[in-house]
Parts: structure tokens; C-alpha cells; sequence
């Protein structure tokens, strides 16, 4: 494309420099410009991208987008704008054809469960014949044959209409996407027709980059709003969370609100919840129609999920009661109450909860299938809101028999300080025990579960790795458990072989002593 071919999709331009400059792509990285490449300079918390213009031109940029006039010497095509983030969306849409004209966009939004939510959409939206795409905290699923490893829960919005132009170069029709308070805080999603929004609930997190709650809630309405502009666009809210009903009261006037939950003020409402380790039953009453829906997945919470995910599926036009018939074989969401645990004498999940309120929610969840006891393994991770690692530590405390605190991701920070915040939270002093290696932490916890026992190991889930000192060592969750339960039951094998021989020999060799009748 021609710049002068980009310049009638942004809002206001003031251009210098030739119009007929070849665009081949964009970057917000100076060191990625050159030749065919624009720089967009963008302001961030920890840098401000205008400072990296004069490396850009060095590079050969052929155009700079930016938030102030240039220098009156600049031979570079320059694009002033008001925004460069909102610009940056804006061009890169050009730039990929527009690509969520031609998609049929759900996204999702809140503190817990957004990615299982957005994975029940796109499980529904492929079910329906209406092959999707996801754009997610897990991976991307483009609609080929891969699933690429997510970057960013919601990435900038350069790759973000990269993504969508391959899904619908794919033959995609849909897409379900997860969008964080970032994401929208910092425009990422600007410009998308999103065909439903959907609202999980809001608890505290990310108070690191909000400051309060209320800043947190206002990033969040930012994706009604949006919503709410388009002519056609569904807005489905829990309406039992109380931020939720916050949000009804300021789009309930646009006619198109669905509300979600359990209260009888939903219009999407659960009843007669059954659950055991195989899945959830309930009875979904919608809109004066009546249905029993069935579902693989477990908890309160995760019914929530399913509730969210019928709602925006019936918003967006599927049939809603064939949606309810694909719901029963919804794929298990990767870290999130993933049971990894087979033939062993305790049961063995691992979550991703790592906020308090996540905390809860996967701990009542176990609580309702009747452990012997519950055993919580958990951690804070660094770098991140302080003010929330006491609460994590009583919200464990609170919902377990035993706590086992450990390291989660320390990222660039000291561990002992971690656990140290989060420690202040326990109020039994012998219901706890700290143990810094995640490993050994998970070891002591297994060695020390009984039959009939509920291991929970929290905070990582999906996640592959561990960020110590701004490193990533290789590190699973999913797999180091598994690998200790088989080293555990070979372990124990061997114990009960030993004994065998043992008392073999006690016997003098011959075996099983012959039996006479008196």
C-alpha cells in the first residue's frame, strides 16, 4: 500500500512528506523499522516511544506516526495524530483488509473466566458449523492445523489484526477473544465490531497498573462502550457480581443487556446445580424457556462459564438449544481445575487461581466433592500487586485443611520477600507450612495426602515455566505432578516388595505356611 492509501483511515492526520511512500507493515519497535517499515511511536509506562524516533530514521523508516509535529528539517513522511495507539489500531486494520468485518467477534472480559468462557465460545461457535478462532491467556488458534503460543493475553493491536487477517485468510467466520483491562486501557482493541461482549466479574487484580478498583472497573466498561455503539451488538453481564450490576445500570437503557447467574433477576439463570468429579448438571431457565444442560466441567464458577458463554452464543444468533446439546462436550480448558491425577488414592488439580477470589472459587468447588481434607499448595507471584498476597494466603487458609506456601513466579523479585507479604495472611500457625522450591513444595504435599484426599496446586496452571530473575526455567505444573504421583506409586511399590520379602524371609523361604486342622 501507499501511505496516502493508510491516511484516510485515521482520525485528523497532519501530514508532511510524500504520500506515494511504499508501506509494507508497521512496527513500535524503532530497531524493526526500515525500508517500507512505519514507526509508531508510542507512549508506555516504562518508556515513552517518541524518545526511539531518531533511531527509526537512522533505520530507514518510510514514515513516522506520532503524537507531535516533526522537526522542521525531517525529510521522513510524517503522520501527526492525537493518539498513536488508537492510529496504530486504525492503520494496521487498513493494512490487513479489515479483516474483523468479514467475523463474527465475541469477547470476553473480567477478572476470572475469561479464558474458559472464551474457550466455551469457540467450542460453540465450531460446533455451530461457524469455524472460529481464539485469541487467548492459553495459545492462538488461527483456524489451521496449529495452535501458536500466546504472547499476551490480549497482544497489541499490530498483531492483533495480524491474527484476524489469518483466520480469515483460514476460512474463519468467528473468533472468540479473551480482552484484558490492559488491552483496553492501552486501545489495543480499537476498532473492533465485537457481536458480543461478555462480562465475568471483577475482583481485586492488577491494582499494580489501576491503582483502585474504580480504574479497574472503568478499563473494563470500555469494551460496553464500544459495544454498545455498534447497531446490533449483545452486552451479557453477570448479574450477580455486584461491579456487574454496576455495569447493567449503565447499559441497561440500550435494550440489548443480558444478565447471567443464579438470582432470579437473570435472564440466563441456573437452578438445580449437581456436580461430582465428572462434570455439572443444571437446570437453565432463559427467557421463559426451560433446559437441563450438562456440562464436563466443575464448580459453581464454572457454571457461571457455561451461563455466559449460552448467553453470548444465543446473543450472537446460534440456536440456543442446540448450543445446550454441544455444551456437554466442552473441551477441558487447559490449568483451569485440570485433574491430573488417575488410579491414585487422593485426587490431584491444578488451577490457574491467583488472585484471592479465584482462590475461593476453586476451593469451594473442591470443598463440594467431599475430600477427606483439602491440601493447597500455592504462591504470589512478583512483580505484581502486593496488596493481594496476605488475602491469597487467608482465602487458602480459609478454604483448605493444610496450606503449603510456595514460590509462584518471582519474576525480578526477591522470593523470600513474596513469601514473607503473603505469609502475614495465615491465622492457625500449624495449618501452614513454607517451602520455597515449587517442587519439593508439590513433593511434601503428595507425600503428605491421604486416601480420599484433594490436592490443589494454584497459581500457574497452563503455564510451561517459571519467571525467576527475569528468566523462564522450564516448569510445569501439570507435568511435574504428574511425574512425582508416578515416582510416589513406584516408590510405594517398592515399599510394599520389600515388605513382602521381608516377611518371606521372617517365614524361612518356604513361602506361605502349610495350614493344618486341628
Amino acid at each position: 500500500m501507499k501511505l496516502r492509501d493508510i491516511i484516510p483511515h485515521l482520525e485528523r492526520p497532519a501530514v508532511s512528506g510524500s504520500l506515494d511512500t511504499e508501506v509494507t507493515g508497521f512496527t513500535y519497535d524503532s530497531r524493526k523499522a526500515g525500508p517500507g517499515i512505519v514507526f509508531v511511536a508510542m507512549r508506555g509506562s516504562n518508556a515513552d516511544g517518541h524518545s526511539f524516533i531518531p533511531k527509526a530514521i537512522e533505520l530507514g523508516a518510510a514514515a513516522i506516526i506520532a503524537e507531535q509535529a516533526p522537526a522542521e528539517d525531517c525529510a521522513t513522511p510524517w503522520v501527526h495524530v492525537r493518539h498513536s495507539r488508537i492510529a496504530l489500531a486504525q492503520a494496521a486494520a487498513a493494512l490487513n483488509g479489515h479483516p474483523a468485518k468479514v467475523l463474527t467477534i465475541a469477547g470476553v472480559t473480567g477478572t476470572n473466566g475469561k479464558t474458559t468462557t472464551a474457550f466455551l465460545m469457540h467450542h460453540l461457535f465450531n460446533a455451530a458449523q461457524l469455524r472460529s478462532g481464539l485469541l487467548g491467556t492459553v495459545f492462538y488458534d488461527l483456524g489451521g492445523e496449529q495452535h501458536m503460543p500466546a504472547t499476551h493475553t490480549t497482544p497489541e493491536s499490530l498483531e492483533i489484526q495480524g491474527l484476524l487477517g489469518q483466520m480469515r485468510d483460514n476460512g474463519c467466520r468467528a473468533c472468540a477473544m479473551e480482552v484484558s483491562s490492559h488491552a483496553l486501557d492501552q486501545d489495543r482493541v480499537f476498532g473492533l465490531p465485537f457481536a458480543a461482549a461478555i462480562f465475568t466479574n471483577l475482583t481485586q487484580d492488577h491494582l499494580d497498573y489501576h491503582g483502585t478498583m474504580e480504574k479497574y472497573f472503568e478499563a473494563k466498561v470500555r469494551l460496553f462502550e464500544m459495544s454498545a455503539a455498534l447497531p446490533r451488538s449483545s452486552l451479557i453481564i453477570n448479574g450477580d457480581d455486584s461491579w456487574g450490576r454496576k455495569l447493567v445500570d449503565r447499559f441497561q437503557n440500550t435494550g440489548r443487556v443480558t444478565r447471567f447467574g443464579f438470582g432470579v433477576h437473570n435472564e440466563f439463570r441456573a437452578i438445580n446445580v449437581r456436580y461430582d468429579f465428572t462434570g455439572t448438571t443444571f437446570e437453565l431457565e432463559a427467557r421463559g424457556r426451560s433446559f437441563l444442560v450438562r456440562t464436563p466441567l466443575i464448580g459453581d464458577f464454572n457454571v457461571y462459564n457455561t451461563l455466559g458463554a449460552l448467553a453470548a452464543a444465543h446473543g450472537v444468533g446460534l440456536n440456543l438449544r442446540e448450543a445446550i446439546r454441544h455444551m456437554q462436550n466442552a473441551p477441558q480448558v487447559p490449568g483451569r481445575l485440570e485433574r491430573v491425577s488417575e488410579n491414585t488414592r487422593f485426587h490431584v488439580f491444578v488451577d490457574y487461581a491467583h488472585t484471592p477470589d479465584g482462590i475461593v472459587n476453586a476451593l469451594k468447588t473442591v470443598r463440594a466433592l467431599r475430600p477427606r481434607r483439602i491440601i493447597t499448595v500455592f504462591g504470589c507471584g512478583g512483580d505484581r500487586d502486593r496488596m493481594k498476597r496476605p488475602k491469597m494466603a487467608a482465602a487458602a487458609e480459609e478454604g483448605s485443611d493444610i496450606c503449603v506456601l510456595t514460590s509462584d513466579n518471582p519474576r525480578t523479585e526477591d522470593p523470600e520477600q513474596i513469601l514473607n507479604d503473603a505469609k502475614a495472611g495465615f491465622a492457625r500457625p500449624k495449618g501452614h507450612a513454607i517451602i520455597p522450591d515449587r517442587r519439593e513444595a508439590i513433593r511434601v504435599a503428595f507425600e503428605g495426602a491421604r486416601e480420599g484426599d484433594i490436592v490443589v496446586i494454584a497459581g500457574k496452571g497452563h503455564e510451561d515455566y517459571q519467571d525467576i530473575k527475569g528468566k523462564k526455567h522450564p516448569f510445569d505444573d501439570r507435568k511435574v505432578a504428574r511425574q512425582l504421583l508416578h515416582d510416589l506409586k513406584a516408590a510405594r511399590a517398592q515399599e510394599r516388595e520389600e515388605k513382602a520379602a521381608e516377611r518371606e524371609a521372617q517365614r524361612g523361604g518356604f513361602g506361605r505356611p502349610p495350614r493344618f486342622d486341628r
